[in-house]
């Protein structure tokens, strides 16, 4: 499926960056030319193989041209785990670097987040959890796990948190073991 494709219906324009690079193909989406918001990322290196997605909590500087240390994380156990590539979406489709900043925005969901996680996991092969314990803000996590279980996903995460969230990545062992995360109804 390419970038294009997973594009849910939406009244709202969205930019999409795309890229070969010398291990496939990287794209994301945009709110718009102004970045604000980011729905979608992918990371493509084997087109025969499905992706794994990951719903993380926000987006942070990553782009179509650029990693940042989580997605360089979740490539590592998409990877691992024997995936053809990644597709990334997040309960919070705010772009910042300070998850903090979910609670000073006026909206930090985005318009058409929940369109693009619904299209996204949709006849996923494999989908993580991955949101950490600030997912509980504004009761994200509960309706997100109300999408996934609406899809009728499986869905996996690498740990849990105290609280049972699905761990964040980033600072996870290499060695950290994919188990059920269980939304199922």
């Amino acid at each position: 499926m390419t970038v294009l494709q997973m594009l849910p219906d939406t009244e709202l324009s969205v930019h999409v960056e795309q890229q070969s690079t010398p291990t496939g193909l990287a794209a994301a989406v945009f709110d718009s030319s102004r970045r604000e918001y980011r729905y979608l990322l992918t990371r493509i290196w084997d087109p025969t193989v499905p992706p794994v997605v990951y719903v993380m909590l926000n987006p942070s500087t990553a782009d179509a041209m650029t990693d940042d240390a989580t997605i360089r994380r979740c490539r590592s156990f998409a990877v691992r785990e024997g995936a053809g590539g990644l597709i990334v979406v997040n309960l919070f489709a705010l772009r910042s670097a300070d998850p903090r900043a979910l609670t000073r925005h006026p909206e930090p969901v985005g318009p058409v987040n929940d369109a693009f996680i619904r299209r996204t996991v949709a006849g996923a092969h494999r989908v993580i959890a991955a949101w950490g314990a600030a997912g509980v803000q504004g009761g994200r996590a509960d309706a997100v796990t109300g999408i996934l279980r609406a899809r009728g996903v499986t869905v996996h995460c690498l740990g849990r948190t105290a609280t049972g969230q699905p761990r964040h990545p980033l600072y996870l062992p290499s060695a950290a073991v994919l188990e059920e995360y269980g939304v199922a109804a």
